[in-house]
């Protein structure tokens, strides 16, 4: 009665997009599957990327990391979260690589690690984001303690934009300042790790310079536009999920009818309300409750009262023909009408990546363009 249809052909165009920024850098991509793949399947997603020739992939934790490690058996896999020193020896097992941020974490490979086996790590520099990474005037120090570790194998180093997104570009290009002396300064010591990256979605598009030998690609490969004001993009992309629902109920509903909890909408005239089964325990936030749309056969339809745990009314008292079990998109295109993740974010005061990552699990999700060769 609702599910989420993901079309992995259109995440294959947008990878082909994506590329399209490399082709003079030569960077090679790191494909972002945290959270489920942005909600859209880690598992499918990350096998449909392999078959396009993508073999390095960043997860959130090392649960991730091994979910991903049995769908992908041959891919290289980047926690870009911290781990537990408990962890240690599996990252080793499972050759997941680890993000390394201060000495302590060096103490725990070394310690954990089974003696024999070395564990490829990347180091994170923070240039400015200030959550993880060894603040970059720090860097020199971390990476001489480094030298006397025999099972950390240094295969990385990277950092992380903080305003990518924003118009004035002076603090991104600070960081990347901050990011190139650090990497000089290791060059100077006969350091050079393997893989040199920093370039998320929007540094992907807007800074060249800063693309190195991977680029980390993530609200973009899923066909969604990171900037937060309505700017376009230098590539076409293409939207990887639409989530759709049939009407559960339908009925005639008289004027001055009060609908839903909380009595917060009440019909002004004869109209007909339509049930959809999907509500918050979905996804599908309580702030559309009077503030969204949704498309029934090719026509915009408000929500009308507020969004229950599993239940949304809508109100297609305008769309002709309309029957009970008819499918209702709540995201994605019908026709000449569509409602994007974007749009979906600007009535919530938040960004698309929130909408996607919000769409619960207990919706199942049904991929088009599966090769499962």
């Amino acid at each position: 009665m609702v599910w989420a249809e993901v079309n992995l052909n259109n995440l294959r165009h947008n990878l082909r997009e994506i590329r399209k920024l490399t082709r003079q850098s030569g960077a090679g991509i790191l494909a972002i599957v945290k959270a489920d793949a942005y909600g859209h399947g880690m598992s499918a997603v990350a096998r449909t990327l392999f078959g396009e020739g993508v073999r390095f992939f960043g997860v959130a934790t090392l649960e991730e990391a091994l979910s991903l490690r049995t769908s992908c058996p041959k891919a290289n896999i980047l926690v870009l979260g911290s781990f537990h020193a408990d962890q240690a020896a599996d990252y080793a097992r499972h050759k997941i690589r680890p993000t390394v941020s201060s000495s302590q974490d060096l103490a725990a490979f070394e310690k954990g690690v089974p003696p024999g086996k070395t564990c490829p790590a990347h180091v994170k520099i923070d240039t400015g984001m200030s959550r993880l990474g060894v603040w970059h005037g720090e860097a020199l120090g971390l990476f001489k303690k480094i030298k006397d570790r025999k099972r950390v194998e240094i295969e990385g180093i990277y950092t992380h934009f903080s305003s990518a997104d924003e118009k004035n570009d002076g603090f991104t290009k600070l960081q990347m300042h901050r990011f190139e002396t650090v990497l000089e300064k290791l060059h100077a010591m006969n350091v050079h790790p393997r893989f040199v990256h920093s370039a998320n979605s929007l540094a992907l598009t807007r800074f060249p310079m800063s693309h190195g030998d991977l680029v980390r690609p993530g609200i973009m490969l899923y066909g969604l536009n990171p900037w937060r004001k309505n700017r376009t993009l230098p590539i076409r992309l293409k939207p990887v999920m639409s989530l759709k629902a049939r009407i559960s109920f339908l009925k005639n509903v008289p004027a001055d009818r009060p609908l839903s909890y909380g009595r917060t909408y009440q019909t002004s005239g004869t109209t007909r309300i339509a049930t959809l089964p999907v509500g918050y325990s979905h996804g599908y936030r309580v702030g559309f409750s009077n503030n969204g749309f949704v498309v029934a056969k090719g026509k915009r339809c408000p929500v009308v009262g507020r969004v229950t745990m599993d239940q949304t009314l809508v109100d297609v008292g305008h769309v002709p023909g309309i029957r009970r079990w008819d499918v209702v998109t709540l995201l994605g295109r019908d026709g000449r009408e569509c409602v994007s993740a974007e749009e979906m974010a600007e009535w919530l005061g938040t960004i698309p990546y929130e909408i996607v990552c919000a769409i619960n699990n207990r919706i199942p999700r049904i991929y088009k363009g599966l090769n499962n060769k």
